[in-house]
């Protein structure tokens, strides 16, 4: 039974992060986030690069019109997910990964996202925690007695988004039979995917997936009382850190779907840290300005479709 993300039990489904890895198909010059606005990954991403002051550019990759599978961009990230982080020509995957280069190489100017070093193991075993829950079932699969808002609603319950999804990278799979970049990053991303669905359709799979991530939220509970955040600092350090972006954007995303009810009592530990962090100026510029559905999702979304209708493909 899979209960956490299908990457996380097979490491071979996935290619390792790169870290500032040259790439000719990149932007050779700035800070650039290739992301999507309700991306859960992207959001930390962004978050960090906010949290650090850093100016950057934006290239949205639209996952409801699969451009994560386009070609220039599964030359970029053979992951073929969103966020990639492009510094002056150089790749770097992996939302952890993108986290930790981007402190290590721009945190000492403002001080940001640096902790004591004491603080390093147990700032990365909460990281660790955050990145194992199962957000993309709970997000995407039919979670019995919550109906989701608008965009997550339960039309993904059956599995027909990323059974499409699969159906594509087939083709994909096929045309690029020969290519030695892009099939090897093709067949990886397929095997995710039906992994995933399997996970999304099964009704005591979902069940488990939310019984688990009750226990987390009970051991998050616990280090609020019992950590640094008891005598007013965060989660895992007397300075806002690394785990503090990945927590944060986990609790706005279960908020936003109506999971809370089911995982955390709302007179609580986490419920008071979650509106701190939803507070936090770089919470508000990378995640809540991105959140506004109508600007930065459906409008593109109806731009792309226009675009394609006129034979003219969006360049990602």
């Amino acid at each position: 039974m899979l209960l956490v993300p299908a990457y996380a039990t097979d490491r071979d489904w996935v290619d390792a992060p790169l870290t500032e890895a040259p790439c000719e198909w990149a932007p050779g010059e700035g800070i650039h986030l290739y992301h999507f606005p309700l991306s859960l990954d992207s959001q930390k991403a962004r978050q960090g690069l906010e949290e650090l002051g850093l100016k950057w550019q934006s290239h949205v990759i639209l996952l409801p019109a699969q451009q994560q599978f386009a070609p220039r961009y599964a030359r970029i990230n053979s992951r073929c997910v969103v966020p990639t982080l492009v510094t002056d020509g150089r790749v770097t995957t992996d939302t952890v990964n993108i986290l930790s280069h981007l402190a290590n190489r721009f945190g000492g100017k403002n001080n940001g996202l640096i902790i004591a070093e004491d603080e390093t193991a147990v700032v990365n075993e909460w990281i660790d925690k955050a990145s194992s829950l199962f957000i993309e079932a709970l997000t995407y699969g039919d979670v019995r007695g919550i109906k989701k808002p608008f965009p997550f609603g339960n039309n993904h319950g059956s599995g027909q988004y990323h059974q499409d999804k699969v159906q594509l990278l087939s083709k994909l799979i096929e045309e690029y039979k020969d290519d030695d970049i892009l099939r090897p990053a093709y067949e990886k991303k397929q095997a995710v995917i039906e992994a995933t669905r399997a996970a999304l359709v099964t009704p005591s799979q979902m069940d488990a997936i939310v019984e688990t991530t009750r226990a987390a939220m009970a051991q998050l509970e616990a280090q609020l009382e019992q950590g640094p955040f008891g005598s007013g600092g965060w989660l895992a350090s007397e300075a806002f850190s690394q785990a503090d972006i990945q927590w944060g954007v986990v609790l706005y995303r279960l908020r936003w779907l109506g999971l809370q009810p089911l995982l955390w009592q709302s007179e609580s530990r986490i419920t008071a840290y979650s509106d701190r962090l939803f507070a936090r100026p770089s919470f508000q510029r990378g995640v809540v300005r991105w959140s506004r559905i109508g600007r930065n999702v459906v409008l593109p979304m109806l731009r792309f479709k226009l675009l394609k209708a006129m034979g003219l493909e969006p360049d990602v």
